[in-house]
C-alpha cells in the first residue's frame, strides 16, 4: 500500500480544551470577520476538527469549522474535498508579524485554513498548491484521535 495525503480528525474533550483554544484562535486570526464561532460541545462527542496531511507527516491545511461530532467532520472534509476543484483561494498575512496566509472558501463560505503562518509569499504560494493537489487524492482515516491532555501527561501507567 503507497502512502499519500490523508485527511485526519482530532476530537477535543470540551471546548475548553487547552488544545482547541490555539486551534480556533489559528482560523480566526487567518479567516478574520468572516470565521464561525466553535459549537458548544455536548459531553459525550466533544467537538471534532480536521487536517489535511502529506504522506511525510507534514500538516498542508486544516478545516476552517469546528464541528459538534465525527460525522459532521466527516461530511464537511468530504464535501471540501469533492469541491476541491471549486475552491476560491484568499491571501491573508498579517502586516506587523511579517507573515502569509491564505484560506479556501466554497460559495463564499470558508472551508479550509493554512496549516500555519508563512514567512514569504513564496512559501505561502507553495503551500496552497501543495494543499489543492493533494485534497483529490486525499483517503480518510477512520475515527478521531482524542486530545487529551491526561492522556498525554506521563501519569498513563498509573492507576488510581
Amino acid at each position: 500500500m503507497s502512502a499519500g495525503p490523508r485527511i485526519v480528525f482530532v476530537r477535543f474533550l470540551t471546548v475548553d480544551s487547552p488544545k482547541l483554544a490555539p486551534w480556533s484562535a489559528h482560523a480566526s486570526r487567518v479567516i478574520g470577520a468572516r470565521s464561525h464561532a466553535a459549537v458548544a460541545a455536548r459531553p459525550s462527542t466533544g467537538l471534532v476538527v480536521w487536517q489535511l496531511f502529506s504522506a511525510n507527516n507534514r500538516e498542508l491545511a486544516r478545516g476552517a469549522d469546528v464541528l459538534d461530532t465525527f460525522e459532521g467532520a466527516r461530511a464537511d472534509a468530504s464535501a471540501t474535498v469533492s469541491a476541491s476543484d471549486k475552491l476560491t483561494v484568499e491571501f491573508v498575512s498579517e502586516g506587523g508579524r511579517g507573515v502569509y496566509g491564505w484560506f479556501a472558501s466554497l460559495d463564499g463560505r470558508p472551508v479550509m485554513t493554512c496549516a500555519r503562518w508563512h514567512d514569504t509569499d513564496r512559501d505561502r504560494r507553495h503551500s496552497i498548491d501543495l494543499a489543492l493537489r493533494s485534497m483529490p487524492i486525499a483517503t480518510f482515516h477512520e475515527g478521531a484521535r482524542l486530545t487529551d491532555p491526561a492522556l498525554m501527561g506521563g501519569d498513563r501507567g498509573r492507576t488510581h
